[in-house]
């Protein structure tokens, strides 16, 4: 058992607060990541720390928590404000969300609801669509100590990149069983410019292979694409369904 000087010391020092506490953050802002052009939101602890954590998001959701912190009027709900009156309008609120794990460079959250009855809901989500959520329901958003360090050492990776007016993204294990790709390495297009170089490509295609060699991560396309000839002809090898096929075409 711990003395009293003991207790004092560690209490002076900040030690006293149990492991892996979350911490309460705020949002700084969604920027573009200048090498990917991804968009990037930052979080920030709020206090004396200050601690950063950057997490690569969606081109969608960078716009959902832009236009909640600009406050916007748009048109027509996104699904993050039809998420929001589903909420209120079956009588719960969000008390909290919770950023608690970092695995193979995909961030982890919880939403915490509080239902009509008072009892908590647990709801693992995106990161992503959780602060979008947070945002508009003015729920407390904190980060794990655990993930603070994770994401220091780690090698995080974009959620999401532009190449050749594609719009790439990580290929989750979930996504990945919904588009029933289970043994597909690669990285998924998730949408394809009107004016893109790849118009071949499809919404749901898989790419495995940048020139023949193959890729398996937003990171590793993107590191190989800036390495690459500026004008040669791009070859992507791509799953799509059942098929496994070829594109080539010239960037611009």
């Amino acid at each position: 058992m711990l003395g009293r000087s003991a207790v004092l010391v560690l209490a002076a020092a900040g030690l006293t607060r149990a492991a892996g506490a979350p911490v309460e953050v705020e949002v700084r802002g969604v920027r573009l990541d200048p090498t990917t052009g991804s968009p990037v939101v930052q979080l920030v602890e709020k206090g004396k720390g200050g601690r950063e954590l950057p997490i690569w998001i969606g081109p969608f959701e960078a716009q959902a928590i832009a236009a909640e912190m600009q406050g916007m009027l748009l048109p027509r709900p996104l699904t993050h404000d039809l998420m929001k009156r589903l909420v209120e309008s079956l009588g719960g609120r969000l008390d909290r969300v919770v950023i608690g794990d970092l695995r193979d460079n995909t961030y982890f959250a919880t939403l915490h609801l509080a239902g009509a009855d008072g009892k908590d809901i647990s709801l693992d989500a995106r990161p992503s669509d959780a602060i979008a959520l947070a945002l508009r329901l003015h729920g407390t958003i904190l980060v794990t100590d655990e993930v603070f360090a994770k994401s220091r050492v780690s090698n995080a990776t974009p959620a999401a990149a532009h190449l050749w007016g594609l719009t790439v993204q990580e290929l989750t294990p979930e996504i990945a069983g919904f588009f029933k790709a289970h043994e597909v390495k690669g990285v998924l297009i998730s949408d394809v410019g009107d004016d893109a170089a790849a118009h071949e490509a499809l919404r749901g295609d898989v790419i495995t292979a940048l020139d023949g060699k193959p890729v398996h991560s937003v990171g590793e396309l993107t590191d190989r694409a800036g390495a690459r000839p500026a004008d040669g002809p791009v070859r992507l090898s791509l799953r799509r369904g059942v098929r496994d096929l070829t594109i080539t075409f010239a960037p611009r």
